[in-house]
């Protein structure tokens, strides 16, 4: 029962996983992984939190910023965000911003 309360709740989320808006945003179900790697955002060297929108994808590197999201190493969270793209921001910045509306999921790694 456990499990198929789960899976429904995942399948209801799914459905709005690329909800675009008026408004420049739209809602995604995303998985974040729990390591970051080696990046460059621009000039600067630093790390990366990595994402993918199945656990079949492969991990891609979020170079975003990601608000509301208290990321620990060790733990992979499967989560709801609302992603803004922003206009007119300066080269070394991001347009994109992820807003963490739910945490759906969170357990360690093994």
């Amino acid at each position: 029962m456990r499990l198929a309360l789960l899976a429904a709740s995942i399948l209801s989320l799914a459905a709005c996983a690329t909800t675009p808006s008026d408004h420049g945003s739209r809602s995604r179900l995303l998985y974040i992984a729990g390591a970051k790697v080696p990046c460059t955002n621009g000039v600067m060297k630093t790390e990366c939190l990595q994402y993918r929108e199945t656990p079949k994808d492969a991990w891609q590197i979020n170079y975003a910023p990601v608000e509301g999201l208290d990321w620990k190493a060790g733990n992979e969270y499967l989560v709801k965000i609302t992603e803004v793209h922003a206009k007119n921001v300066p080269a070394d910045v991001s347009p994109v911003t992820w807003h963490v509306d739910k945490i759906v999921e969170q357990h360690p790694v093994p």
